[in-house]
């Protein structure tokens, strides 16, 4: 192969680089762009369900104080066990008491002759978490275990066994109505709706009764005609979707 021939090869081969490097270049920057050019819209979006609470979730706080640390933690031992079993016969069953450890703390006392605070025994408590599947038989609860010294009944919090049932169906009402809610926007910007791109969902806890709906509670379980009503399961989302250029 002469100089000439071999010139004119190594030249086409570098314009088949050029060309080729261009071309990646080219789809490179296309890419880019379309990825920049790329629209979104983010939209709220709400859901709730209704569900009848059937369940009661309660702290009962037993306390002492005393002199003697053995004393009081035996007397608290003692009345535990008698709540317990008071319990029990309420057919609650054994998984779904359950009782901590006995906290104890040294108590004081300000001495107006000495003018200085001085030991004045201590200070002992327990506490028993209760789960109630049965509303009908909170007021007979409230009434046997204080009869047995629990010194402190929290407000019952209430919720439904169905909770998760209901938030998936609220869940499902949300995403629709932020995805009905963003082909509007759509519709209105002369796009299309594409797929979702991003969806946030917020955090949920079954409601509590509250306001007046508490005090009317405690005035039932007091006069043992207690009647839990509904609650409000509710679910919120945050979606971005995709728009498409018409």
């Amino acid at each position: 192969m002469n100089s000439h021939v071999m010139h004119s090869h190594v030249m086409h081969s570098h314009a088949i680089k050029r060309i080729a490097v261009g071309f990646v270049l080219a789809l490179a920057m296309a890419s880019a762009q379309a990825a920049t050019s790329e629209s979104h819209v983010t939209v709220l979006g709400y859901g709730e369900e209704k569900v009848s609470a059937d369940r009661a979730a309660l702290s009962l706080t037993i306390s002492q104080n005393g002199a003697s640390v053995t004393d009081i933690e035996q007397q608290i031992s003692r009345q535990v066990s008698d709540v317990i079993s008071a319990l029990t016969a309420l057919n609650i069953d054994m998984q779904d008491i359950d009782s901590t450890g006995i906290q104890i703390s040294p108590r004081s006392r300000y001495d107006q002759v000495s003018k200085r605070s001085v030991d004045d025994g201590f200070h002992a408590q327990r506490q028993i978490d209760v789960t109630l599947k049965d509303l009908s038989q909170l007021g007979a609860l409230i009434e046997r275990v204080t009869a047995l010294g629990v010194n402190r009944v929290a407000q019952p919090r209430l919720y439904s066994s169905e909770h998760e049932e209901a938030y998936l169906k609220a869940l499902r009402t949300a995403v629709a109505q932020a995805k009905n809610r963003a082909a509007a926007i759509a519709d209105a910007s002369g796009t299309l709706l594409g797929s979702i791109y991003q969806v946030n969902v917020a955090g949920n806890n079954p409601p509590l009764p509250v306001g007046n709906a508490r005090i009317a509670m405690a005035a039932d379980i007091e006069s043992n005609n207690f009647n839990p009503g509904e609650l409000t399961v509710r679910a919120n989302v945050t979606a971005t979707f995709k728009l498409i250029a018409r």
